[in-house]
């Protein structure tokens, strides 16, 4: 059985008992910065949110929306023709990469139910 292990950005990997892995997580439900440092960014009401460069090639970056407002995420630097990620209903989620050139945006979900191969309801890279 595995242990849980769970990352924060103050304390790095701390294992205890239980089991499976958490990532650090920060709930945001007004305008401001997302933390590149904490794993997974919760928006819980309309917000316009800032997320800095990365550190480090490599580093991952969630946004999970549990509301039906729009949150608007801007990064400072992406890697793409795109300049904002807007989630805008509930369940809706965007895992970014940090590149030597910008935030990539890896994958987007909507949430809802679909056919294989659709596209729509997928939050908006513009």
């Amino acid at each position: 059985i595995m242990p849980k292990v769970e990352y924060s950005k103050a304390k790095g990997l701390v294992q205890s008992t239980g089991s499976g892995f958490v990532m650090g997580a920060e709930s945001k439900g007004a305008d401001g910065a997302a933390d590149p440092g904490v794993a997974l960014t919760v928006a819980t009401a309309a917000a316009a949110l800032s997320l800095a460069d990365g550190s480090t090639i490599g580093q991952l970056k969630y946004f999970v929306s549990t509301t039906a407002a729009d949150v608007v995420v801007t990064p400072a630097t992406t890697a793409g023709a795109y300049a904002t990620i807007t989630l805008t209903n509930i369940g809706e989620s965007c895992v970014c990469v940090w590149t030597a050139s910008g935030w990539a945006v890896l994958s987007r979900g909507s949430g809802a139910t679909a056919n294989a191969g659709a596209v729509a309801g997928l939050p908006v890279l513009a």
